[in-house]
């Protein structure tokens, strides 16, 4: 009788233990996969506003430029000075696409990254350090 009762305590120690372990590993994934979301949501909401501020840049330029084309057009009508403007402004809006697809891409990397680091060794300290060698080669 007395072994049936130890053997009954044993058993709903057990299950209690498991449904303890079971429970904390579901709370641990679901804060991870949540901490996983707020970063890709930061950083598409990132990648957003740099392509704002890089389209407003490009717009701001395109009205300098077209003002500057005005202001030589009316004082000065030589078509190698709008030449050289044009060609300036073509190559302006080139490296800023250039640089921002450089930003944009060094962005996902860096998620990619991140999230693989996390998915995988999550208390690794290595992991933060590679992350902010990668931000100081991306942003010197």
């Amino acid at each position: 009788m007395m072994m049936m009762i130890i053997i009954i305590i044993i058993i709903i120690i057990i299950i209690i233990i498991i449904i303890i372990i079971i429970t904390i590993t579901i709370i641990i994934t679901i804060i991870i996969i949540i901490i996983i979301i707020i970063i890709i949501i930061i950083i598409i909401i990132i990648i957003i506003i740099i392509i704002i501020i890089i389209i407003i840049i490009i717009i701001i330029i395109i009205i300098i430029i077209i003002i500057i084309i005005i202001i030589i057009i009316t004082t000065t009508s030589t078509i190698i000075i709008i030449i050289i403007i044009i060609i300036i402004f073509f190559f302006i809006i080139i490296i800023i696409i250039i640089r921002s697809i450089i930003i944009i891409t060094s962005f996902t990397l860096l998620l990619l990254v991140v999230l693989g680091k996390a998915g995988t060794t999550i208390q690794k300290s290595s992991s933060s350090q590679e992350c902010f060698v990668l931000l100081r080669v991306i942003f010197p």
